[in-house]
């Protein structure tokens, strides 16, 4: 009989990109696993763009009568769910998990410090997560190897020589806080000699007005409106200056030292794993350390083992 995986996650302008590219990560293996994929989303067009153009089965909450609890219960009902999956910070209720663990569901969350997390059979985080393990009634993993990148970003590559270096500024797949800008103006100051490849949407609001500072620029920026194969374009890339968020690790496994701005609406321990180890530094908008970014030189590679230790305990139960 075909196994049914549930994954509860969104995506908007204000919630991003990150948790839904992991969680198609996460699907596609599945799907060619034999596994039938359902995903549980709030109705964001983003999200079902997304889900659309890689055509999995999309089951939307009703936000007029939402009822967290039973919109959730009665799909793992009439779905049969085996597997459940959350990348999700909106109150996911804690009893929705003792209820599938009571049917054998097994229960994953993944980067999750919601209170939910602690009652799942599966756990994932990053190096840097801040957690006191010692709450959790399931396993625990922690690690570069419990990071969830595309497929692509695992394969072999090689980087390009640039003899100018190019240095990349991204502030996410949205760019809510309309930082790209701001930023492309900061750096432009800096008299060292590099070229600015810029990603941003061709529907964000300041791309005009990008496209218009480009031409008056002292430096080269190349303005792309969509990356169609981010782990290719990565590979000419020297520095990176974002957001912290998915890409970061992205920007390791290619080798990338990046300035991560520190945003209001962050908190900056998040970074420590980064500085510590010398794969990034962290600035405000007003102090973008071109200088010291340079100097950054890291080696790494890694491989995700989640995969494997959900088919292991999966194939348990």
């Amino acid at each position: 009989m075909q196994k049914k995986v549930l994954i509860r996650c969104d995506a908007s302008k204000d919630i991003g990109l990150g948790h839904i590219t992991r969680c198609l990560v996460l699907a596609n293996h599945f799907r060619d696993e034999g596994y039938k994929v359902f995903f549980a989303i709030k109705d964001y067009g983003i999200a079902k763009e997304k889900l659309i153009e890689q055509k999995f089965d999309i089951l939307l909450a009703n936000e007029k009568e939402f009822d967290y609890f039973n919109w959730i219960k009665n799909i793992v009902e009439q779905k049969k769910i085996n597997l459940f999956i959350g990348d999700i910070r909106d109150g996911f209720p804690i009893d929705l998990i003792t209820y599938m663990k009571n049917k054998n569901i097994l229960t994953i969350a993944i980067d999750e410090p919601s209170e939910y997390a602690k009652e799942c059979a599966l756990c994932f985080y990053p190096p840097h997560a801040n957690i006191d393990e010692s709450l959790y009634k399931g396993k625990v993993y922690k690690g570069l190897e419990y990071v969830i990148l595309r497929p692509e970003f695992y394969k072999e590559f090689e980087k390009k020589k640039n003899n100018i270096p190019n240095i990349l500024v991204m502030m996410g797949g949205t760019d809510t806080f309309n930082l790209t800008l701001p930023i492309i103006k900061q750096i432009d100051k800096n008299d060292k000699k590099f070229e600015i490849s810029v990603i941003l949407s061709d529907k964000h609001k300041d791309i005009n007005q990008l496209n218009k500072f480009v031409e008056t620029s002292k430096h080269q920026i190349k303005v792309y409106n969509e990356v169609k194969d981010m782990s290719s374009f990565l590979n000419k890339i020297d520095f990176a200056i974002s957001l912290f968020g998915s890409v970061a690790y992205e920007y390791l496994i290619k080798n990338i030292p990046s300035i991560y701005i520190q945003h209001e609406k962050e908190i900056s321990t998040t970074h420590n794993y980064f500085i510590n180890n010398n794969y990034a530094i962290v600035n405000d908008m007003e102090n973008i350390n071109i200088d010291k970014l340079f100097i950054l030189f890291f080696q790494l590679r890694f491989k995700c083992k989640i995969f494997e230790l959900i088919k292991e305990v999966n194939n348990g139960n």
